[in-house]
């Protein structure tokens, strides 16, 4: 039991250390070598605490499986549009939604509580559906906070970048109260310089 108590720890401290080498990278607007470094915003989704993700209380989550990221606590039931963009994904649940940004095609991942998934919809309402554009700040997914959490879930909020493999850098712009739409998140990736 020690053993894998000590495994776990290493794992977190791990995670930990990477969160914090994301949150240091500096960004390089600079062309370097024939390529610049492409800057993509993803604006926050809800309004409340945003946390480093490694606090998210789901080890998929806080482990970045799904991609990096953060965590929110919510202080209202309003998920709304990070960006201009296309709904790539929504789950019949309404617990989570997939979007992908006109810029860049920045592909984010909001999922709405831990374990939200057994609730099978209840207290979640979409307000838009799969293939939908949608504008920054444009309301997707209403929950009741204070009914899902009587039913004994926690309403922690994850926004991820689902494909690090097009934005290799990403960035959490800052930790702690933030309103709807403020910077969340710069995504980077490098393209060839235009001749």
């Amino acid at each position: 039991m020690e053993c894998k108590l000590m495994s776990w720890k290493k794992k977190n401290k791990n995670m930990e250390n990477k969160q914090t080498e994301i949150r240091n990278t500096k960004i390089d607007h600079t062309k370097t070598s024939g390529t610049e470094s492409l800057r993509y915003p993803v604006g926050c989704p809800i309004k409340g605490e945003v946390i480093p993700l490694a606090q998210v209380p789901d080890t998929s989550l806080a482990y970045g499986m799904l991609g990096p990221g953060v965590g929110i606590l919510p202080e209202e039931g309003l998920a709304v549009a990070p960006f201009d963009g296309e709904v790539s994904a929504l789950f019949d649940t309404n617990h989570a939604i997939g979007l992908t940004s006109d810029d860049g095609g920045v592909e984010v991942l909001i999922h709405i509580g831990i374990n939200t998934v057994a609730l099978k919809g209840q207290y979640m309402t979409s307000l838009v559906s799969a293939g939908d554009h949608v504008r920054a700040g444009q309301p997707l997914i209403r929950f009741d906070m204070e009914k899902i959490q009587k039913a004994g879930y926690d309403t922690t909020v994850a926004v991820v970048v689902s494909n690090l493999y097009l934005f290799p850098d990403i960035q959490v712009m800052g930790y702690g109260k933030k309103e709807k739409l403020d910077e969340l998140l710069e995504c980077g990736q490098q393209a060839e310089a235009e001749a």
